[in-house]
């Protein structure tokens, strides 16, 4: 190494002191020579060790007798012995905020279009793997936490009334992917009041509020086809799978690993309070509509029903009701008259 002629100024610490003082380090062929007033000291290039590059602040010359000297960077100061080797890329992108600035937006964004794209792409993928057993099993330790925690209770439907809701429900169901595993289930809820709501594996729970809120079969069954899609879709189990995988990202991005625990143990309450995206609520509108013009009923009680339970959310000021679960009432009652209309200009 031959670095000739150098002299730059800074301040020396002795190793014991926390208190600098001016200094001067000249540097000539393989010596380097410290001075601070009446002090100086000689030492080997070789026993010099520089401290890594860090954006573009100053810099420290460690010597073997634990004195140091505080400088200025400078370039030359990279062909000295460094104490361990600078990384060229992130010392090179230290010096460029701009740089740094987009490195930053690029990561931002592609993250943003892992969880719009990517992981609503994965659930789907991963949940058609999912054996029903396991989503039932989901179901039923759901409802059972639901009951014994009093958010229901039984039933007052008569048993006349219950059969004929059964009765059009199965035939709603019959032939479709999943109708091996549906199930009706009836509650009585002061707490979720006018509700119906799809479970994992196949059951959907109605609320005696919501029954008695129809004035018609057909309004019942429009809102319980609308359940049957999210069933047939697989909604649920994908909302879980795109929820967990959130949680997992910010367990590992924070550390914090009792966040995940609590978001598992507290499953069958994230499951009861499940709202719906936006696309898995059309889908399940689309799909309702279709299988009722399928069974001679107008989509227009789908948007009957829901004016009444819109009303009623404003009168009750409910927490949790079937409106409140399901965003973008208008356009979804907009949406289900257009589907009236279209089935009245096919007939």
């Amino acid at each position: 190494m031959n670095i000739m002629n150098i002299t730059i100024e800074g301040r020396y610490y002795d190793g014991t002191h926390p208190v600098s003082h001016p200094a001067t380090l000249s540097i000539a062929g393989s010596e380097a020579l410290l001075s601070a007033g009446d002090v100086s000291r000689t030492y080997h290039i070789r026993e010099l060790r520089v401290t890594p590059r860090v954006g573009v602040t100053d810099r420290f010359i460690n010597f073997p007798d634990g004195w140091q000297f505080h400088c200025a960077d400078r370039a030359f100061l990279d062909r000295l012995p460094q104490e361990i080797k600078t990384e060229g890329v992130v010392a090179w992108l230290e010096q460029r905020i701009a740089v740094a600035l987009i490195s930053v937006i690029l990561i931002v964004a592609s993250l943003t279009l892992g969880y719009v794209y990517g992981v609503p792409a994965a659930a789907e993928s991963i949940v058609k793997k999912i054996p029903i057993e396991t989503e039932k099993a989901l179901g039923t330790e759901v409802i059972a936490w639901l009951d014994d925690n009093m958010w229901f209770t039984d039933t007052h439907i008569s048993e006349g009334l219950k059969d004929s809701i059964r009765d059009g429900f199965e035939e709603l169901y019959t032939g479709l992917e999943m109708d091996e595993h549906y199930d009706l289930a009836f509650r009585s809820s002061e707490v979720i009041g006018p509700n119906a709501f799809a479970l994992p594996g196949g059951t959907i729970v109605i609320t005696d509020q919501l029954i008695h809120l129809a004035d018609t079969d057909d309004e019942i069954l429009a809102i319980l086809a609308h359940e049957i899609g999210h069933i047939e879709k697989r909604h649920t189990m994908r909302q879980i799978l795109q929820s967990s995988a959130v949680g997992v990202a910010v367990a590992t991005i924070t550390g914090d690993a009792a966040s995940l625990s609590v978001a598992v143990t507290g499953l069958p309450m994230m499951l009861a309070q499940t709202k719906f995206s936006r696309e898995f609520e059309a889908e399940a509108d689309e799909f309702a509509f279709e299988l009722l013009k399928e069974h001679d009923i107008d989509p227009d009680a789908f948007a009957t029903l829901m004016e009444k339970l819109v009303d009623d959310e404003e009168d009750k000021f409910r927490q949790m009701s079937f409106i409140s679960s399901h965003p973008l009432t208008s356009d979804r009652i907009k949406a289900a008259r257009e589907a009236s209309e279209e089935e009245d200009e096919e007939d």
